[in-house]
């Protein structure tokens, strides 16, 4: 039961989401009796980028991460911000800390609520440290075909905006022979999310100009522009493997940026991105105790 329990969760933590238990006895996903968990682990990500967006070094971090679950529902999670480019070497940017309650699941529904604080440094580089508080929901319907996964959030900067995100995913196990206690997981999962977008559009106008042959003028006009627009698609197969209270897991991910913002004449207000593969690698390990 903890064994193929580590599989799920090193999955879906690869697409922030909630795991199911799974019993190696049955073939359906079914509801474990709720433990105090302590997960440790650390992640490498080969391109950082936030719903695609990403920076003009193309940076990349580690991430150590701990959390705790209490068999209360409630948990914490901590993460360590470290980026790197080539300009820049690996240094601390800052850390994130999330807080929250996992809906006691059944055998078909698991979600959860959460809010997080981002603590970044001055000179932290990071696409979404603009981004300072979070809150969100989040809700799977667990099945035999595919899992579904809704979630929304509220993201809190110098303005409020709003996230959703759906997810596509189905869970293979593979339980090794000659090696106790290990199996192998593979969750291939699409994932689009949609969001509002905020920003200042400046274009020019002419008129006049007709009669008498006089010259027109131009005028300048700004306005400001609020959306909600598909923000970006995502496709990754998250591989696990796990050796009792060891995981490891390789996450092959490609995503597709949409609607990018793109101001005239201030680059600094515009977003950068395009399609690209990226590789998410993590080693970790997680202890159960009443």
């Amino acid at each position: 039961m903890l064994l193929l329990f580590i599989i799920a969760g090193s999955c879906v933590a690869a697409r922030s989401q909630n795991a199911p238990t799974i019993d190696s006895t049955k073939n359906d996903s079914t509801v474990s009796t709720r433990k105090n968990v302590f997960n440790a682990s650390v992640n490498y990500v080969s391109r950082l980028n936030y719903l695609g967006r990403v920076d003009s070094l193309k940076s990349s971090g580690v991430f150590p991460v701990i959390s705790f679950d209490s068999k209360t529902g409630l948990y914490a999670t901590g993460t360590f911000i470290f980026t790197q480019n080539s300009l820049q070497p690996l240094a601390y940017a800052g850390t994130s800390i999330e807080a929250g309650y996992k809906f006691p699941e059944s055998k078909h529904f698991s979600g959860n609520i959460a809010y997080s604080q981002f603590l970044y440094t001055n000179t932290a580089d990071i696409v979404q440290s603009a981004v300072k508080e979070q809150a969100a929901v989040n809700a799977t319907w667990k099945n035999k075909y595919v899992n579904v996964t809704g979630g929304a959030e509220l993201r809190f900067s110098d303005q409020t905006d709003i996230g959703v995100t759906g997810t596509l995913d189905h869970l293979f196990i593979f339980k090794l022979t000659g090696i106790k206690k290990s199996a192998i997981a593979i969750d291939p999962t699409a994932a689009i999310n949609a969001g509002s977008q905020k920003f200042v559009q400046t274009y020019s106008k002419k008129t006049g100009g007709i009669l008498g042959g006089l010259p027109g003028t131009t005028q300048t006009t700004t306005q400001n522009v609020n959306q909600f627009n598909i923000l970006d698609y995502e496709f990754s197969v998250p591989v696990v493997f796990v050796i009792d209270k060891f995981y490891a897991a390789l996450t092959p991910a490609y995503v597709m940026p949409q609607n990018l913002i793109a101001v005239s004449n201030k680059p600094e207000l515009s977003e950068t991105g395009s399609n690209m593969f990226y590789i998410t690698a993590t080693v970790g390990m997680r202890l159960e105790f009443r």
